[in-house]
């Protein structure tokens, strides 16, 4: 085992070229404002209703299209809602 942190151990993980242009890519995408899931899920029905109303998006609802570039997860559930929902986003989602 190695002892100096400065050199990885040889069994250690190491992330793959995906892995890495991925976390680079969100993290040009961080603002400084930013909102978790659960704000998200607060805003989530004015956001579709002006998405699909193709409304200029205020601030608040500007944070949720932020959120929704850097969270698959809530990119995902926001798709089966608006589907679920019968509703036709634009391409720019």
């Amino acid at each position: 085992m190695n002892r100096c942190r400065a050199i990885p151990d040889e069994g250690a993980m190491k992330p793959t070229d995906d892995q890495l242009n991925e976390l680079a890519r969100l993290i040009g995408e961080t603002s400084e404002e930013e909102i978790d899931c659960a704000e998200l899920l607060q805003r989530i029905a004015p956001y579709l209703k002006a998405v699909t109303d193709r409304d200029e998006l205020c601030e608040r609802l500007r944070q949720v299209a932020q959120h929704l570039k850097i969270c698959p997860e809530c990119h995902e559930e926001f798709l089966a809602l608006a589907k679920a929902e019968g509703i036709e986003l634009p391409d720019c989602t």
